[in-house]
Order: structure tokens, then sequence, then C-alpha cells
């Protein structure tokens, strides 16, 4: 069995998500509203709210909500149906009796919590920064990790703890719970100053290291600049040798774009961020074009 907890180390209240909101807000609502104008031929302006409850740090119920504009009843009705497609989640209702009529999606059993998470991190916004799946089991005896191990939610109280290596965050609470915990070592390359621990044990010593546990250096990545994009003036990014268009920034806003002569290959989801149809010129160089490179639609024209 699973339970969902809080990665901020939160217990108990009401929450809302303000970096989630404004990631779902430009990574998911431009392509919700096209999907919208598809169906009802009638443009439309949404306004996400991302928010969880809380007990004990076990999170009891998710919410995602929608206000839009101009909330008629056939409005709300027709947007209802769209999110219902567009997450692929039955449930959806219509809340016309708030002073601000809503669409929204309340779950407060483990499936449609899973559902849920699933939709959002299936749509690049993951919540794993803020709530996530742990086993039923683990106690406060037991360290808890976030399940790609990027996080550690919370300590373990013992005497001495090494955190995994691997892990790049802590959870501000993550030693609440903690009274005999006197020694942590914090592995390298792991993101952490004095204000990672917001609350800690009195005298606990914090080992930061320099290099693996094993004494072993730490080899630095010399490919790690070949992987980073040149942009344009465009903010459009390809590879060093400029032979790859790998990806667009949200700041990019033309309506038509012309690839670089001599490049051969447009990777996955290259144009996502664009909120917006876009004329994509290409030169005969290219090759390979990636699956899903527009996020609001578009269309390509091969240029001599």
């Amino acid at each position: 069995m699973k339970k969902i907890i809080s990665t901020k180390g939160l217990l108990n209240g009401k929450f809302d998500a303000p970096w989630t909101n404004t990631a779902i807000h430009e990574r998911i609502d431009n392509k919700l509203e096209y999907c919208y104008k598809q169906d009802s031929r009638d443009d439309i302006q949404v306004i996400p709210t991302f928010t969880y409850e809380l007990t004990d740090g076990q999170v009891t119920a998710i919410e995602l909500s929608y206000t839009i504009d101009n909330p008629t009843s056939q409005r709300l009705e027709y947007f209802r149906d769209t999110c219902e497609y567009f997450f692929e989640l039955h449930g959806f209702a219509i809340d016309s009796e708030n002073e601000t009529p809503r669409v929204y999606f309340r779950a407060t059993d483990m499936f449609d919590m899973a559902s849920l998470i699933h939709a959002l991190d299936h749509l690049s916004v993951s919540l794993e920064s803020i709530i996530c799946a742990v086993d039923a089991d683990l106690t406060e005896k037991d360290a808890i990790y976030s399940p790609s191990g990027s996080h550690i939610i919370q300590l373990p109280d013992v005497p001495h703890y090494s955190i995994k290596e691997g892990t790049l965050f802590i959870s501000p609470m993550a030693a609440k719970h903690c009274t005999q915990l006197q020694k942590l070592d914090i592995p390298v390359e792991m993101i952490f100053d004095n204000g990672s621990l917001r609350e800690y044990p009195k005298g606990l010593q914090v080992k930061v290291w320099e290099t693996h546990y094993d004494g072993t250096p730490v080899e630095e990545d010399e490919d790690l600049d070949d992987d980073m994009p040149v942009f344009d003036e465009h903010d459009v990014g390809y590879s060093k040798d400029g032979k790859t268009l790998m990806s667009c920034r949200y700041t990019f806003n033309d309506t038509r774009y012309e690839v670089a002569d001599g490049v051969e290959e447009i990777d996955d989801f290259a144009f996502l961020p664009c909120r917006h149809f876009v004329e994509l010129s290409i030169p005969r160089s290219v090759r390979v074009i990636g699956d899903y490179i527009f996020g609001n639609g578009g269309q390509i024209v091969i240029r001599d």
C-alpha cells in the first residue's frame, strides 16, 4: 500500500502551490484552451488553482480547479467536457454556486489522487517537489525518499545518518521529528546550505562532503557543456555543431520561424513551450523530425 505525503514537511491544513499553478498555466493551459476552441469554436481564457490538504503530513485531498472568463452555463459545460477529454480524467464537476463559478477535479482517495498526479506528470508538471507517494509502512525510524530519489523527505531518528549519494534536495522539515540525530552527512553535489533545514536538533553536526563517501573524487562531466543548447536571437536553441534544433524557450514568440541552414535533426517537443500556432520553415538538409514538436499546433514548410 502507498500513501501520499508532503515533501515540504507540512503537517496540517490546506495549501496552494504557486509554483505548480505557474507550471500548469505555462505548460498546459494554452493546449487546453486550444482543445476547447476546436470543440466549441469559441476562444476562452482559463486560470488554474492547485491545492492540497494535509492531516499529520499525509495528503487527504488534491484539487485542480479552473475559473474561466464569461462563465455562462454552456461555456462551463463545454469546458468541463474538454477537461475530462484533455486530462483523460472522469470526475470534473461544475461549481456554479460559488461567487466565481469554476470547473474542478477533487480527489480524496488514492486512485483518484494517483490519476491526477499521473495526468499532470504526463503533461510535464511534476508534483514530486511538493507531494509524492511513499510506502505506507514507513515510520519515523526510516528515511523517506521521493520515488526518483532526488528528494529526502524525512530523516530517521538515529544518532548518525548519511543521506544517500545522488540525492539532490532535502525537505526543510526533514529533521522535525528527530530527537536523537547528532551527525548528518550531506553527499557531494547535493544542493544544501544553512537554510535548508528549518528545524533540527540542537547541536546537530552537519558534514558536507567534497568527495564521494568512499573518498574517491568527483569526476567532472566534460560533456556537460556540449549538451547545452546555443540560443539564437529568437530564443531557439541548437546543438554546438548546429546540426540539431534542440528546443525553444518559453519566451519564443514568433508566428513564423526559419530553421537555420545545415540543420539535420529537430528534437522531440522542440517547440512545446510555444503558446501559439507557428509556421516552421525548414531547409532540405533536415532528415529527422521528432515527435510532438509543436505545443499549440503548427505546420512545416520545406524551403529550397
